[in-house]
């Protein structure tokens, strides 16, 4: 009796307990399994949309930062500026004649998930002192077909040596702060006069030259350049630059091969074929976009317009009204639009409100939500892929002051 007992209690599971317990074991691995495969999913979702997030602000910030410096040591509208000392004509450059704080355009490319997600992202385009904060004394010296202006060693010194790191400048120094194909302000006696680069050079004399097209006016009575003396100040001089932005992929040549591995190494995913960016490339005084100086400021974007607040009308001795114009009034077209020729006012716009949406890289919904009128995305449909098609979107908004114009009554 006591050997039975020994065997009984040292016997083992039987068959259908083994087979019991192997099915079981094998259900909960499924379940763990599963678990951690949704688990690494959701993970891979919120890392791609807090990637999204990042990114856009990172954008957004900048397109701030340059939206706030439009008009920045230049004209609100050159067309109707009564400081310009002279006529803007046709045969001025095309950008210059138009020069402007802000103007906004209709897209030369459509991309087709933009346009069957209901989205047609305007170009912007600002004029102001983007490349340096500095203003330059300069001496005046008519050569031929082109004006030189050696810039003074006393009066902006301190500018001077700036770029020279305490040093005179040399010329790769005043070829960066003053390249070729941009424009030239020069301001004496409270008039304003612009040009078009053609050269700088550095040394013991640094010299900025200017071709004659436009001409610039020589003293005749109260308007025009003169030698410093008779009343003559001396003339200060600063860059202006055109900064376009725009929803689309990389135009330019170096900017094009520059992003190309970023491309061919996320190509394999749903929805990179049509993908666009927010660029930001420099334009020169003809509106082409200058090779070498575009950019990528936020990936994935696919929403991006502004609204306006304006001066919409102006009496003497009354406040003035201001109003705030959607994308879609007509009167957009007015505050917002070329100037040479056209009697638009883009001076009187004081403030934006600006509006940019991101989408995550890869889609993880299946269905859209309503999107409110005239406002930002909440989803965009990449239109491929699995049943997942609808990639979420972050939007960021703000207004922007256009502090450099605020007081411009014309």
């Amino acid at each position: 009796m006591s050997r039975k007992r020994q065997s009984r209690a040292s016997a083992g599971f039987t068959l259908v307990e083994l087979m019991v317990a192997l099915t079981g074991g094998l259900f909960i691995s499924l379940a763990v399994f599963a678990l951690a495969r949704d688990s690494g999913r959701f993970y891979q979702r919120e890392a791609r949309i807090a990637n999204a997030t990042v990114s856009g602000l990172i954008g957004f910030e900048r397109l701030r930062a340059d939206l706030g410096r439009a008009g920045f040591l230049a004209s609100p509208n050159i067309v109707r500026d009564p400081g310009l000392c002279g006529t803007v004509d046709a045969s001025w450059p095309q950008a210059l004649r138009n020069l402007a704080s802000i103007q906004v355009s209709t897209p030369a490319t459509s991309y087709p998930a933009l346009t069957a997600n209901g989205r047609t992202p305007p170009v912007l385009t600002l004029a102001g002192a983007y490349a340096s904060s500095d203003v330059f004394g300069a001496k005046i010296v008519p050569s031929g077909n082109n004006v030189m202006f050696e810039l003074s060693v006393k009066e902006g010194a301190g500018a001077l040596r700036r770029l020279g790191n305490s040093a005179m400048p040399d010329t790769t120094a005043m070829q960066t702060v003053f390249p070729a194909l941009r424009v030239l302000r020069i301001v004496q006696n409270g008039r304003q006069y612009y040009g078009q680069i053609v050269n700088a050079t550095g040394g013991a004399q640094p010299t900025v030259t200017i071709n004659a097209q436009p001409p610039v006016q020589f003293r005749n009575g109260l308007c025009g350049l003169a030698e410093i003396g008779s009343g003559a100040s001396v003339p200060a001089i600063n860059v202006v630059n055109f900064i376009q932005y725009a929803v689309q992929a990389p135009q330019t040549p170096t900017g094009i091969s520059g992003y190309q591995n970023l491309f061919t190494n996320s190509s394999k995913g749903p929805g990179e074929t049509g993908r666009t960016e927010l660029t930001r490339v420099e334009l020169d005084l003809n509106g082409t976009a200058i090779d070498g100086t575009e950019e990528i400021v936020a990936e994935y974007a696919v929403d991006f317009n502004m609204q306006l607040v304006a001066v919409t009308s102006n009496t003497t001795g009354v406040d003035p009204n201001l109003s705030v114009i959607s994308p879609g009034d007509p009167l957009f077209t007015t505050f917002t639009g070329p100037t040479f020729g056209t009697g638009n006012t883009p001076e009187l716009v004081r403030s934006i409100r600006v509006r940019l949406g991101v989408r995550s890289r890869e889609a993880d919904r299946v269905a859209t939500v309503a999107n409110p009128a005239n406002q930002g995305l909440f989803r965009f449909n990449i239109g491929v892929g699995a049943a997942e098609t609808f990639a979420r979107v972050r939007t960021f908004q703000a207004d922007v002051v256009l502090h450099n114009q605020a007081d411009v009554l014309w």
